[in-house]
């Protein structure tokens, strides 16, 4: 029991989190004790800061080759999964609510995880080199990908037209800024990057959870999280796992035709098929924040908050089998 709760604990947290902004949403909601307009920006740049200070630069160059992997991976992110996302959503769009529709719409077409993708490829003897640099590229790509086509697909469906610039230097200053000041800061200080990366591990966990607990506080005090009910949310878990089953089958089956090595095909596998909440999130919030009026933050986020455990499980269970062979 003690090894199942520790094994999954980010999950249970990110439950109790949102229990709690149901319970008492006055705090985390806007205007609450916790400043949530200030806060959870400032959280957002120390995600990215200390992910700019924890990643390992030299590994990029070795993972560049071959450039068909990092196609592929691209390819399954950002094209191929919004199309298979969109195959399953069309027919259902009048069945699902609008905001869990957009809330899938985000889901496909955010970057890969970066460190859970390269964590279950190293575990499952897959090339880390490879995974680290497919993981980052698809990251930042994700920067200016995810903002043009969101604000475009929300400006079709609300009719009137939202600027992109004041969007993407808020991002920079969110995400790429503190990224790259803290990859200077490990290029300048490595031993002391090293020693930070060290005692700061899962503390952007603790982040998300934070960012999470305001957007469902936030959702509570409206009242619009009372109106979505049980069985809208189970429709979206049921959903959820069937994207996930049919990406993950449907991605290990194409990466045959890639011709790699076993150990870059498992890291393509990761890289391809996971969705990260770590950029995901803050780029989600972000760009809604854009279009407070049209859409409600807390359930647009609920797909995302159920596929990131769903994919962690699989991973679980696939990098155990891969890694004994």
């Amino acid at each position: 029991m003690q090894k199942y709760l520790k094994k999954h604990s980010f999950t249970l947290w990110l439950l109790f989190g949102v229990i709690l902004a149901i319970c008492y949403p006055s705090y985390g909601s806007s205007g609450g004790l916790l400043y949530p307009e200030v806060t959870t920006n400032l959280g957002v740049w120390l995600i990215f800061f200390l992910q700019g200070i924890a990643l390992p630069t030299s590994e990029l160059t070795k993972g560049y080759n071959p450039k068909r992997l990092h196609v592929f991976v691209l390819l399954w992110n950002y094209i191929i999964f919004p199309i298979l996302v969109g195959s399953l959503i069309v027919p259902l769009s009048q069945v699902i609510d609008n905001e869990l529709k957009i809330g899938f719409w985000m889901l496909a077409i955010l970057p890969t995880t970066v460190s859970s993708a390269v964590v279950f490829s190293t575990v499952s003897n897959g090339n880390t080199s490879n995974a680290i640099f497919a993981t980052v590229f698809s990251n930042l790509f994700s920067v200016l990908f995810v903002p043009t086509v969101a604000i475009t697909y929300l400006s079709i469906e609300s009719n009137i037209s939202i600027p992109l610039s004041p969007l993407f230097t808020k991002l920079f200053m969110l995400i790429i800024a503190p990224l790259l000041f803290g990859q200077i800061i490990r290029q300048k200080v490595p031993e002391f990057s090293a020693h930070i990366a060290n005692r700061t591990k899962g503390f952007g966990n603790w982040i998300i959870i934070f960012i999470v607990h305001c957007a469902f506080a936030q959702s509570a005090s409206s009242g619009f999280l009372a109106q979505l009910g049980l069985i809208s949310v189970f429709k979206v878990i049921s959903l959820t796992v069937i994207i996930l089953l049919i990406v993950s089958l449907l991605v290990w089956w194409s990466s045959g035709f890639l011709r790699l090595s076993k150990e870059r095909r498992i890291s393509a596998f990761f890289c391809s098929s996971q969705k990260s909440i770590a950029t995901g999130l803050p780029l989600t919030t972000s760009i809604l924040a854009f279009v407070p009026s049209m859409t409600d933050t807390a359930s647009v986020i609920i797909p995302l908050m159920c596929y990131h455990p769903a994919q962690l499980i699989l991973a679980g269970i696939l990098s155990s089998r891969w890694g004994s062979e």
